[in-house]
């Protein structure tokens, strides 16, 4: 396939891509981290070989991002943009080979005034990345097929971002499937089963994988798992529950704008038909429908991100624009019509998930959030199909998981001051969840009386279990033992005393469950005594975001874990 002076994106769409990208650096770095996003720094501070439910790939990623420009909001987000920049040139590069420029240009467009798009082009978690790679490896095997005679550089390159992208989120691996599935299902390309190539490309795949399975070796294969519990096929066998399935599919509309899903949903539906014929509207459709299949399947009986089937629709997306120019000349004007009005509200959309407070600002009531202790009745969907004004004001924002923590750990921060004084030395941290641990570990200022023995200690840390739940499992704790003194006795026993430097000391227990009246069991087993000694809303512009409760717990005495 030579390449053609056409080949090259046009200067006005490269100019718009430049501008849009240096737009999504100002905002990415002004606003607060994730919770995911804290929790992921923390592992980039910590590199292994693997982690509890992910690949190396993120925390390498952060290491590279901070190890430039710091550990600072824009240090972990720097690359987001960059690769939505990347994704985007990938994308026309990958429709302009199946169609034309025309239909890569529009695809470009419709990508970037996504909503789900926009919100991975703002914050850096593993969808960036595993989209970037997920659309790298789709182009170097869309290569490959145009030069099937040879092995060549193509298919090797393409195992490469298959297995890179499987180091960052599991389910690139599902393009292994999309492929196979097409060369069965393609006369054209059925021919290739017999060459290497394909072959080629699973043994550098393979070899991708071993941080992986070198690191579960060593652990108990807790990441296979975690990924069984993760898709509810733990328990309760596959009971049916349409409820979830709705659910799922009504945040697909919210997400990827109403209108313009309902393209994506018809594109691959239109697609998926064409699977036999060796063409870029089949290569394109294989690389949607497993991947979209198998999550809407297990939203059957349990609801699932709305972010997992992200890479099978933007697989697709260069459908909807080359079937809206195929439409016929009769329904043209229709189709013009509602293309405008479907990247219309995208745009809108996308712009409000830029700033929700925009809505605020107009007059519009939205909760950040949902006071749990207000004693206010749940609302029913009846009550809500009474009320739709009201709709906003009762449904929390969704960007609520990136506000506040800031906020909140200058209030914790104040406490462990004034607690640590009091008791006339330093003390420890214990979250509640795993995600408020990483924020506070984030946000809290460095000159606290924390105890911590060493930098491989998290600042705050979560409550022990007899399992491991999440990556603090693995890192160093306030259960941790250093060293153990047996001193005997005068009728010949022996009494165990275990050392570290956490025995004896007094602890915060911090939770944003606001329903919470005492510390977890497995917490109050490990101390003398607790007591609640604050309960704290924290507000923005006047609004609940989020309730905290901080329990103070007495004289560590060790973990019976």
């Amino acid at each position: 396939m030579p390449r053609s002076p056409d080949d090259r994106m046009p200067g006005f769409l490269l100019a718009g891509l430049l501008v849009l990208t240096a737009a999504r650096l100002l905002i990415a770095g002004s606003n607060e981290l994730s919770e995911d996003e804290t929790y992921y720094h923390m592992w980039s501070q910590r590199l292994d070989w693997s982690y509890y439910s992910k690949g190396p790939g993120i925390a390498t990623a952060l290491w590279a991002s901070t190890s430039i420009f710091g550990d600072t909001s824009f240090g972990v987000r720097a690359l987001s943009p960059l690769l939505a920049l990347g994704s985007s040139v990938l994308v026309w590069r990958l429709a302009r080979s199946a169609f034309d420029a025309r239909v890569a240009a529009w695809t470009v467009l419709l990508l970037n005034l996504t909503p789900i798009f926009n919100a991975g082009a703002l914050v850096m978690t593993i969808d960036p990345l595993s989209i970037f790679f997920w659309l790298a490896a789709m182009l170097c095997l869309w290569r490959a097929l145009h030069r099937s005679a040879k092995v060549g550089a193509h298919w090797p390159l393409a195992g490469l971002m298959l297995g890179l992208g499987f180091l960052c989120k599991y389910t690139n691996a599902l393009q292994i499937l999309s492929l196979f599935l097409l060369l069965i299902c393609s006369r054209h390309w059925r021919p290739l089963l017999r060459k290497p190539g394909p072959y080629v490309m699973l043994g550098v795949f393979a070899l991708c994988t071993l941080p992986v399975f070198i690191w579960n070796a060593g652990n108990d294969w807790i990441t296979f798992t975690h990924l069984v519990e993760r898709g509810s096929l733990d328990s309760g066998g596959f009971k049916v529950k349409p409820s979830e399935w709705f659910t799922y599919l009504g945040g697909h509309f919210i997400v990827y704008s109403p209108l313009l899903f309902a393209g994506l949903l018809w594109a691959t539906w239109k697609g998926a038909r064409s699977l036999g014929k060796g063409d870029g509207v089949a290569f394109l459709a294989a690389f949607a429908v497993p991947i979209v299949a198998m999550y809407f399947i297990l939203a059957l009986k349990k609801s699932g991100e709305l972010n997992w089937t992200a890479p099978g629709f933007i697989s697709v997306a260069a459908l909807l624009p080359y079937f809206w120019r195929r439409a016929t000349a009769g329904s043209q004007r229709r189709h013009h019509r509602w293309q405008t009005a479907a990247l219309a509200l995208a745009a809108a959309l996308s712009l409000l998930l830029m700033n929700t407070d925009t809505l605020r600002a107009a007059g519009i009531a939205w909760s950040y959030g949902v006071d749990d202790t207000a004693g206010a009745p749940e609302k029913s969907v009846g009550d809500h199909l009474k009320a739709p004004h009201r709709l906003l004001e009762d449904t929390p924002d969704f960007s609520a998981r990136l506000i506040g923590w800031r906020t909140t750990a200058e209030h914790v921060g104040r406490y462990v001051e004034a607690f640590a004084e009091d008791r006339g030395g330093a003390v420890f941290l214990i979250a509640n969840r795993y995600q408020s641990a990483a924020a506070l570990n984030f946000y809290l200022p460095d000159n606290l009386p924390l105890i911590r023995p060493d930098p491989s200690y998290p600042r705050v840390h979560t409550p022990e279990s007899a399992a491991p739940q999440h990556q603090f499992s693995f890192w160093p704790s306030y259960a941790q033992v250093d060293s153990v003194d047996f001193t005997p006795t005068t009728d010949g026993d022996t009494i165990r005393n275990e050392i570290s430097p956490f025995m004896g000391q007094s602890a915060l227990y911090v939770t944003d469950d606001t329903k919470r009246q005492s510390p977890p069991e497995e917490v109050q087993r490990g101390f003398e005594r607790w007591e609640l000694v604050d309960i704290t809303n924290i507000l923005r512009r006047g609004h609940f975001v989020r309730g905290l409760k901080i329990f103070a717990c007495y004289n560590y005495r060790g973990s019976d874990l």
